[in-house]
């Protein structure tokens, strides 16, 4: 068996995962991610998520400040500087929004990956876990036809389902289902450049079709992701009833079942939408567009009150900007807001297990109950729960763990600029 010796592993390789990479192999640590698919960035590139919420505070004027890190600004300038969006967007009630091709993110993720050191196992799944006293000594990961044994130093687990601690039986944070997924598939030919008329056509058609052929209801909030209108092509997001569970096979027929609803509805569209007449299904993303799903246990669990009533906290390593976002079977979104130009902070404890010194969580994986989650999951805030668990899981004793917790609360760009 293949044997590794890191200072830092990381599962997963999204968002949080590529972040929090950066800030490990920034503090020169030899660090790896375990991937178990063939590509980068998680559901923001395989189910193309397309927009980056929770980047920015919501507010009611013109130009929106970036929430969190100078890592954060610097992240996405450089993606702006490669994208054809060039600017956030006020998508509703003051909430910013910023736009990118899959492709280009993806690509982006793979250079700055190269650019730190980092090494990458795709296509690797961790099938084992072992501990010893406080902390995990031991994984095994099936790479391939191959198992190698990884001899960490520090875990983060930023798997969006908390697989390192399902594997060393931990107490998992759970529901018995999860909010609604949508798939989203990628049109050619379409023949509008206003993302709001087509909007309107698309309600218009799946309300009459949605009762005609008895589809699901939620069906009828079919529409574009936003800013994805150019070049004739178009994004669209379609919201499926069923549950989502923490059963793979059950999300995974999901998947088929949603793959085979978009083939049987999109020609009735070309027939009742005429900038769809000419129009063709290019490509259905390989991932669905799943939220959440169990989460790991923290020292601390963030609350829908630390949410709403933006609590501000000294231990505080990450800044939410986004409001409590529920999707319903129906289709219908539910949405709870906080003030303008607020936020409430991460405290550092929903990043460290319960358990075990050097497991640490990042992205949708953080402590958190549902509702909490359901605003705390967003890209913006997974880029900032990443940086920090990376910079806090380099740390060798507590009391540097505290001093580093401590420059992250300063270093947070809250209230500035």
């Amino acid at each position: 068996m293949i044997s590794f010796e890191v200072d830092v592993v990381i599962v997963g390789a999204g968002i949080a995962g590529c972040s929090a990479a950066i800030a490990a192999a920034k503090e020169k640590k030899k660090v790896l991610i375990i991937e178990k698919s063939d590509s980068l960035g998680g559901n923001a590139t395989q189910s193309n998520v397309g927009t980056i919420c929770g980047a920015y505070y919501r507010t009611f004027s013109e130009y929106p400040r970036i929430a969190g890190y100078s890592f954060s600004t610097a992240f996405l300038n450089k993606l702006i500087s490669i994208s054809i969006e060039k600017t956030p967007k006020n998508y509703h009630k003051g909430l910013f929004i910023l736009s990118y091709e899959w492709s280009v993110l993806q690509s982006f993720l793979e250079i700055e990956l190269l650019a730190n050191g980092i090494h990458i196992m795709k296509f690797s799944e961790i099938i084992r876990v072992d501990k010893k006293m406080n902390s995990i000594n031991r994984l095994i990961v099936a790479s391939g036809k191959e198992s190698v044994e990884i001899l960490p130093k520090a875990v983060i687990d930023c798997s969006g389902n908390g697989v390192v601690s399902q594997l060393a039986g931990l107490e998992m944070i759970a529901s018995p289902s999860y909010q609604s997924a949508s798939q989203i598939f990628r049109v050619k030919g379409v023949l509008s450049d206003s993302e709001f008329s087509l909007n309107m056509s698309l309600k218009k058609a799946m309300s009459m079709l949605v009762k005609k052929n008895s589809w699901p209801q939620s069906f009828t909030f079919l529409s574009v992701v936003p800013g994805s209108l150019k070049n004739k092509q178009a994004d669209f997001k379609i919201t499926f009833p069923d549950a989502i569970t923490d059963l793979d096979e059950t999300n995974n027929e999901l998947y088929l079942k949603g793959r085979t609803s978009i083939e049987t509805v999109f020609p009735f569209l070309t027939e009742e939408v005429e900038s769809l007449k000419y129009a063709l299904i290019e490509t259905i993303f390989p991932k669905l567009g799943i939220r959440t799903l169990k989460r790991s246990k923290g020292k601390y669990i963030l609350t829908e009150s630390d949410v709403l009533s933006c609590k501000k906290m000294d231990t505080g390593i990450a800044v939410g900007t986004w409001p409590i976002e529920e999707w319903q079977s129906d289709g219908n979104v539910s949405m709870e807001y906080f003030g303008p130009d607020d936020a409430y902070m991460i405290p550092a404890d929903c990043l460290i297990s319960y358990a075990f010194d050097n497991l640490f969580f990042a992205g949708k994986n953080i402590s958190a109950t549902t509702k909490a989650i359901a605003s705390a999951r967003v890209i913006g805030t997974c880029l900032q729960t990443g940086y920090a668990a990376g910079k806090i899981a380099t740390c060798e004793t507590l009391e540097e763990q505290k001093e580093m917790i401590a420059l992250l609360n300063k270093e947070l760009l809250f209230g500035n600029e």
